[in-house]
């Protein structure tokens, strides 16, 4: 496999993983400030997050072998790049699109071309505001292959070049005024929210829960383990896989649980920014039977080892998405239990 196709293969995997982690964050600005996350918002997402990821992989991977190192000078003359194009010439042009240098020159412009794009979308700034990101993302990167990796090589193994930064910044000012250009102002009416949740709004929120769930039990699991081994001195060998696991589930599962019943909404319901309020049980009892058929028993389910875990877990997930189509305001299961509606929290 080379080296660009793997670069390829490791921003899009890292990040989707990157976008799948920002869906939190994401869904709750965009839900306070437009009052929906669309298609477009996702692609977005997505398309940032494997582009940050591609910035990274194409300037710094694969990493040596610290053994395989050869250190490399650094070109601090302006135009070193550009000297051999021109000294080639220019003309004809299927010469010039042949030439290297010219090839990895117009790299490094196109390289931060989108960056300009995502500073539009995500941002909603222009061009200054592109280019002045742009140089500081490429002195950035430079200056961590000048330095080897901040220290963890002893010496350079990628060449810091004065042309990158120019080349980059050039890259990041077209991208800018291109999507200037395509998307015109900036001027944004004020969006008028809707009064109704949506099915997509309360399934973001179902995924909201679900990767908190994931991530916070996972980096649970990971903080237990390094206590393990490094304060308390536990060898590997004699580490409990039981009580790490069992970590990794009540950490995540006693946070919802104090949201549930103190503020009456879970992390995802949060995040798309709704509330539930009791009509037929007195308000503590029904975030009770809420927390206990919602993400409680997600929790309860997925302890490993369980007999019919998995299967009695899948179905649960399954009852509880498939019942928020036809229950009213999208309640789902736990909140029809408990006799709570769902309402947009302002």
């Amino acid at each position: 496999m080379s080296d660009q196709v793997f670069n390829a293969l490791a921003a899009t995997s890292l990040g989707l993983l990157a976008a799948i982690l920002l869906l939190v964050p994401t869904a709750a600005v965009q839900y306070r400030r437009d009052g929906r996350l669309g298609a477009g918002d996702l692609l977005t997402l997505v398309g940032a997050a494997v582009y940050g990821l591609a910035l990274w992989t194409y300037t710094l991977l694969p990493f040596p072998a610290e053994q395989a190192v050869r250190c490399v000078e650094r070109r601090l003359s302006v135009w070193t790049s550009l000297r051999p194009v021109v000294e080639r010439g220019l003309l004809p042009l299927s010469d010039l699109l042949r030439q290297a240098a010219f090839q990895q020159l117009a790299f490094n412009v196109l390289l931060f071309v989108p960056l300009g794009l995502f500073v539009r979308l995500v941002v909603h700034r222009g061009p200054m505001v592109a280019t002045a990101l742009g140089l500081t993302l490429s002195m950035a990167i430079e200056v961590t292959q000048l330095t080897g990796v901040w220290g963890w090589y002893p010496c350079a193994y990628r060449t810091f070049d004065v042309d990158d930064l120019i080349t980059n910044t050039l890259g990041a000012l077209v991208g800018g005024v291109l999507a200037w250009l395509l998307l015109g102002s900036d001027r944004r009416e004020p969006a008028r929210l809707p009064t109704r949740i949506s099915l997509g709004r309360r399934w973001v929120g179902f995924a909201s829960d679900a990767i908190f769930l994931i991530v916070v039990g996972g980096a649970s699991g990971v903080a237990w383990r390094a206590w393990q081994l490094q304060v308390a001195d536990v060898a590997a060998a004699d580490l409990d896989r039981g009580t790490t696991t069992l970590v990794q589930l009540v950490v995540p599962l006693l946070i919802e649980a104090a949201l549930v019943l103190l503020a009456g909404r879970t992390v995802g319901e949060w995040a798309i920014s709704v509330r539930a309020v009791a009509r037929r049980l007195p308000t503590p009892l029904a975030r009770v039977v809420k927390l206990v058929t919602g993400v409680g028993g997600f929790a309860v389910l997925a302890v490993p080892d369980l007999r019919w875990g998995g299967l009695l877990l899948a179905c649960f997930v399954v009852l509880t998405v498939v019942a928020s189509v036809p229950t009213a305001g999208r309640r789902g299961l736990s909140h029809w239990l408990a006799g709570m509606d769902l309402e947009i929290s302002r």
